[in-house]
């Protein structure tokens, strides 16, 4: 071969080359703070940043710690427009925190004081905000069953009908609090939130997260203790958004503890809590799973009872999502079709999303379900959704075949399942996937 056709050849192939890894390249452009960032959490989408176990997972063996891995998220989370980041449990305890020892200390197992600093200064450079996952109802001794450390309580903090008192097998201080007012837990010291002692001492530990650069409250497990307590802790701090777990899959008793949210222990009147809507997971994977439509009609949900701003909409968490955990059965889904249509449901209607960050992260491969998620997002920040939109029911049939359609604001029509629905020629197909579709005027 001449030389000047070898070097000829040498660079078409080279023109090749680099037409090939643009093609199948994707480059990381950092977008800056979100368009979309606002001051409202009616507006938002939520990630819950953890799954069980997720400081020891394997899955993050490459980093330090998880706030290490979380550190790394941040940007490409605010890319996608997640405006609300769930972290765990951040004072020092058992595992993964949900049995706080030490609550004004914040090197866990999660990461050190410092990490967690870093994390959250990311998180308000970029116009996001952090909720801290608050464990108040019990709290685990130092060395003992008992006794309390940073901060040190009395024997007067703990339930007097705890097992500390009951179990003749437990050693340290003997309780001498009032009797458990709500669901006792087992595994630790029921707190007695009637005792000021308490009272001041969470007030001062929700202080202590703020500095920190929390700006949100998650509260664990509220069925231990009543509602009036939420409302006493949320009127002695500002806050972005507050939510509880209740759970519960009625949406009555659901309702009903937002309610009491509304009045603290001194009868003050406060802003009242939202809640995470366990009767729309429950509904959605009997109308996706079980191919019952008709569920997603009337009643079915916070939103649909009247309560949408304070619904935080979700499929899965970390207790629910039987991830490093044998004790769990709750879970939705493995399927990521299934998952996808059931996020196509969420990010299109009314309440506060919520993904998971499992899901978001690790539950696909190939990445399908990351890059579905964040289509879905823009989707309906790009129209418009919000916790409070409007949906107008236009069908459901139930079945294999079957499907739910719905209009949201008169932006979008989602359907839902295999079924066969012809819209509009107002309408156009914005995205599709396996059992659902979404339109657009």
């Amino acid at each position: 071969m001449p030389q000047k056709y070898f070097w000829l050849l040498l660079l078409l192939l080279g023109c090749k080359k680099e037409k090939e890894t643009a093609e199948t390249e994707t480059v990381f452009v950092d977008q800056g703070v979100s368009r979309f960032a606002d001051t409202d959490p009616t507006n938002d989408v939520l990630l819950q940043a953890f799954w069980w176990d997720s400081f020891s997972d394997a899955k993050i063996a490459n980093y330090n710690s998880y706030y290490h891995f979380l550190e790394d998220q941040i940007v490409p989370l605010s890319n996608a427009h997640i405006d609300l980041l769930w972290f765990p449990p951040s004072s020092e305890g058992e595992g993964m925190g949900y049995h706080p020892r030490k609550l004004f200390d914040f090197n866990s197992q999660h990461g050190s004081t410092e990490e967690l600093k870093e994390v959250l200064a990311l998180l308000q450079s970029r116009q996001m905000h952090a909720m801290a996952d608050l464990v108040l109802n019990h709290r685990v001794g130092t060395a003992t069953w008992t006794d309390f450390t940073e901060p040190a309580w009395s024997c007067e903090a703990i339930c007097i009908d705890d097992e500390g008192y009951t179990n003749p097998d437990a050693f340290g201080t003997k309780p001498c609090g009032a009797a458990d007012e709500g669901e006792s837990w087992g595994g630790a010291r029921d707190l007695n939130h009637q005792s000021t002692e308490v009272q001041e001492g969470i007030k001062a530990y929700l202080q202590r997260l703020k500095n920190l650069g929390f700006d949100a409250w998650r509260y664990d497990f509220v069925k231990g203790f009543p509602a009036k307590y939420v409302a006493t802790y949320n009127q002695s701090t500002s806050y972005y958004q507050s939510v509880g777990e209740y759970w519960d899959g009625n949406v009555t008793a659901l309702k009903n503890w937002i309610d009491k949210t509304k009045t603290t222990h001194e009868n003050q009147t406060t802003e009242s809590a939202a809640a995470f809507d366990f009767s729309l997971k429950y509904k959605l994977h009997e109308a996706l799973l079980g191919k019952k439509y008709s569920v997603l009609e009337a009643n079915h949900s916070l939103a649909s009872q009247g309560y949408a701003k304070k619904s935080i909409t979700f499929i899965d968490n970390h207790d629910t999502g039987c991830i490093n955990r044998t004790d769990c059965d709750n879970l939705f889904s493995q399927n990521p079709v299934e998952l996808t249509k059931a996020y196509a449901y969420l990010l299109t209607h009314p309440g506060i999303p919520m993904i998971w960050g499992y899901h978001y992260w690790f539950s696909e491969r190939s990445g399908s379900l990351k890059k579905d998620l964040e289509e879905l997002i823009k989707i309906r920040k790009e129209n418009r959704i919000h916790a409070g939109s409007t949906v107008t029911l236009i069908e459901t049939v139930d079945g294999n075949a079957g499907h739910y359609v719905a209009k949201i604001d008169d932006r979008l029509l989602v359907k839902i399942g295999a079924g066969n629905y012809q819209a509009g020629s107002d309408w156009s197909v914005i995205k599709s996937g396996e059992g659902f579709t979404i339109w657009n005027k």
